[in-house]
């Protein structure tokens, strides 16, 4: 029997399929959901064309401007990954898009005043710090900011929730490749658009052609010609000798990067690819998580009793062998991963489980279980610190439990509160808190806090047990310990006290000396200053 079909602009039931729809009402509103479905699809198809045409309109802004941010990319992190240019090239990155944001046609948002000022601080940071680590983890922070920054200019996110905002970054960049052809594809409608016009090419486009053609065909004749005669080949070579053709690809490389990088991601943002709507996933059986959450919360409930008796309190009889602290010291990277677990568990269960009164309870349970977890592994942190001394892993890790109380803070808050912006609350705390880390300059604190347990009256003789004694571990620190490692009072014991010392002085001395303008950073240039100020 042909039930016929749906109109499926208009949503609206066919003379074909009204017989259908009035004996099978669930079929019907089937339909209808799937007709709206289509409706809202072709829409947003059509807006996405209107919008792509704004970009194929204003092509030459738009190539242009990516041309010139290839030029300050390049300029800005040739060979230069910590130099003072960093925090203009950030400045320069947020004058680009909001630029290009506003010839879209699409208003800046006040609320995002926040991640702005955040992205310039952190790319202050970048400049002020020798450590390789803290570089590293601020650049990915800065990328994945400006991800965040033109996502929520362009798109509706206030209904978004954690899930959403996650799935959302990583189609991002996906979408971003994909578009990676539009300067071609956009520039060719353009031309186009103006022959039909009426309008005559300007000369540019072909001194691009006649470029080239002249670039291979000039090496062609250049092979032949260096090949012909020793003389001009002599000259050749003199002239050529300094020119290291590693460096012109590398240069060539970061240009192309830089252009279609951003006019791609310009293009996928214009092309509302990613859609605004927040599809509710929240249908599965509470039950099922119910069951899981209820063992994990008893067994929590145990370990957390534990953890108050035997570590807080000291109480009672531990296994043999044990000390308490050596009880303590133990364990806290485990610890640190179960509350990591706790915490996708949580947020999984709020956002995939229909909302049920039990699994609020039991899901609170578990995240003051995880309160203690957490106390519990920075306690077992602090008495290993106070035993071995700091290390930058060691900071970290308590930076990374501050951090994960405050989340936990948000995530109970999501449970009695669904409609809770969990994913701003996380990016504003870890952003905050990671400014905090990136301006403390950790090896500083490292250098400054180990050193008070060096014995330094055992020059020749062996040190005293409890004294502190891997100058190995600090000769690998950045330049940000040179201030406390080349203070008078310690510069000549660490030198003839370790030949790793020794090199670590002499390789802060060629920092400092190598810098250029564009690579001026503040750490390299105070550790040489201090280095100096010793030998004097």
């Amino acid at each position: 029997m042909d039930y016929g079909r749906m109109d499926s602009v208009n949503g609206n039931y066919t003379a074909e399929n009204s017989h259908m729809a009035e004996n099978n009402p669930a079929w019907a509103e089937q339909e209808r959901r799937r007709a709206e479905e289509r409706k809202k699809e072709e829409e947003r198809r059509l807006e996405a064309d209107r919008k792509a045409a704004v970009m194929r309109g204003a092509f030459p802004f738009f190539g242009w401007a990516s041309a010139v941010y290839a030029l300050f990319y390049t300029f800005c992190l040739y060979k230069n990954a910590s130099g003072i240019t960093y925090p203009f090239f950030v400045a320069g990155t947020l004058a680009y898009f909001g630029l290009c944001t506003r010839k879209s046609g699409v208003p800046l948002k006040k609320d995002s005043i926040f991640t702005v000022v955040s992205m310039i601080l952190l790319g202050i940071s970048v400049f002020l710090t020798d450590n390789v680590s803290i570089q590293l983890i601020t650049k990915t922070g800065i990328f994945l900011l400006t991800l965040s920054l033109m996502l929520h200019q362009y798109i509706n996110d206030s209904q978004w929730n954690f899930s959403k905002y996650l799935l959302s970054i990583c189609q991002c960049l996906l979408e971003t490749i994909a578009c990676v052809g539009r300067p071609f594809s956009d520039g060719a409608v353009w031309r186009q658009k103006r022959i039909q016009e009426g309008k005559k090419d300007g000369k540019g486009r072909y001194v691009a052609l006649g470029l080239l053609v002249a670039v291979p065909l000039g090496l062609f004749i250049l092979a032949l010609l260096v090949s012909a005669d020793a003389v001009f080949r002599d000259l050749f070579v003199r002239l050529f000798r300094h020119i290291n053709i590693g460096n012109i690809l590398l240069v060539l490389c970061m240009l192309v990067l830089g252009f279609f990088a951003s006019y791609g991601f310009m293009a996928m943002l214009n092309s509302r690819v990613i859609k605004e709507e927040c599809r509710e996933n929240r249908n599965q059986e509470p039950v099922l998580a119910i069951t899981f959450t209820s063992v994990l919360a008893v067994m929590y409930l145990v370990f957390c009793s534990i953890q108050v008796v035997y570590l807080f309190m000291g109480q009672m009889r531990l296994p043999e062998g044990y000390t308490y602290s050596s009880y303590a010291r133990q364990g806290f990277f485990q610890l640190l991963a179960v509350c990591i677990i706790n915490l996708i568990i949580v947020l999984v269960c709020l956002g995939f489980f229909r909302e049920s009164r039990v699994l609020k309870g039991i899901l609170t349970v578990i995240s003051l279980c995880t309160y203690i977890m957490v106390a519990s592994s920075a306690y077992r942190m602090i008495l290993y610190i106070q035993i071995c001394q700091l290390t930058f892993l060691r900071i970290i890790v308590l930076w990374a439990l501050a951090v994960t109380a405050l989340v936990l803070g948000g995530i109970i808050v999501t449970i009695f509160r669904p409609g809770f912006r969990l994913f701003r609350y996380c990016v504003t705390i870890v952003t905050v808190f990671y400014i905090l880390l990136a301006f403390a300059k950790p090896d500083y604190w490292i250098a400054r806090y180990n050193m008070q347990f060096v014995d330094f009256t055992a020059v020749s003789e062996e040190p005293a047990e409890d004294s502190y004694r891997d100058f190995y571990y600090l000769s690998h620190l950045s330049a940000d310990a040179a201030p406390i490692l080349a203070a008078p009072e310690n510069y000549e014991f660490l030198k003839n006290k370790s030949y790793s010392m020794e090199e670590y002085f002499s390789r802060m001395e060629r920092k400092s000396e190598g810098m250029g303008l564009r690579g001026f950073n503040v750490s390299r240039y105070l550790a040489g200053k201090a280095i100096d100020n010793t030998k004097k």
